[in-house]
């Protein structure tokens, strides 16, 4: 993967982009007067990482860059300010103060959302295994603005984790959280939902394993919930007894601890 700049960068955003190549496995190359195209003609890598003054964006093939963006999280959040409710927050009972493990954060939206809940008593960590969403979200998180109420700091206080989520909750204590999400890839992708479209190749797509929920019944307090289609059998298969119901192609298991 190259990293680079955009065009006529400062020292601290040439530095910035140096260190990022660093840490997530990159080589940096100078963008000078060349375009994205050109440099990845140049090197024969398809992959690219462009960091600008306002964001990152990751480049692959002719494909649409892809970037971090609150997205469907800031539509839930102003629904929040206005007293509306979340059906996420509600088949998990999240409060504020809570601890919350998202196992599978892909662009973090659900994590936002978790967090905006919570509130700063309480606390989020975002686990993502694979490298560029990763990479993306942590950047995204500690950076992004928004002019929505809470949004901001919701963000902030999201902890990432660049990890796999069963090794990760292997090294907790038990009954350390109070709940434990799973949104993984679905078995049957919703080809219309242009917000994954993009992340698709790039993501997981392993289903959950019965070990990753031994360990979530191990670490969790008070439920797990999985994130999957409406008519999905992985509700059924994982043990998901209670799925509330939803107007929508999504929803959620649960289980009560």
């Amino acid at each position: 993967m190259l990293v680079t700049t955009s065009y006529n960068p400062s020292e601290e955003l040439q530095d910035k982009a140096i260190q990022t190549a660093a840490i997530w496995e990159g080589t940096f190359v100078p963008r000078g007067k060349d375009s994205l195209e050109k440099l990845r003609s140049r090197y024969g890598i398809i992959s690219l990482l462009l960091v600008t003054e306002d964001e990152i964006r990751y480049y692959v093939d002719d494909q649409p860059a892809i970037f971090f963006h609150p997205s469907m999280a800031a539509v839930r959040v102003k629904r929040l300010l206005d007293g509306q409710t979340d059906l996420l927050l509600q088949a998990s009972d999240v409060q504020e103060g809570d601890t919350v493990l998202d196992c599978t954060a892909g662009l973090a939206s659900d994590s936002i959302v978790f967090s905006f809940a919570v509130g700063s008593k309480g606390q989020v960590t975002a686990i993502e295994s694979e490298r560029i969403p990763a990479l993306l979200i942590q950047e995204g998180l500690a950076s992004y603005h928004s002019d929505i109420p809470g949004l901001n700091e919701a963000m902030r206080r999201v902890q990432v984790r660049h990890a796999e989520h069963v090794a990760y909750m292997q090294s907790l204590e038990a009954r350390s959280v109070d709940t434990v999400y799973f949104d993984p890839m679905f078995r049957s992708p919703i080809e219309e939902s242009s917000s994954i479209s993009p992340l698709r190749e790039l993501a997981n797509s392993n289903a959950i394993t019965f070990e990753a929920l031994e360990q979530a019944k191990r670490i969790a307090r008070k439920s797990i919930v999985l994130k999957e289609k409406w008519n999905s059998g992985e509700f059924t298969r994982l043990g998901f007894e209670h799925v509330p119901r939803s107007n929508t192609k999504t929803t959620y298991g649960v289980i009560r601890l």
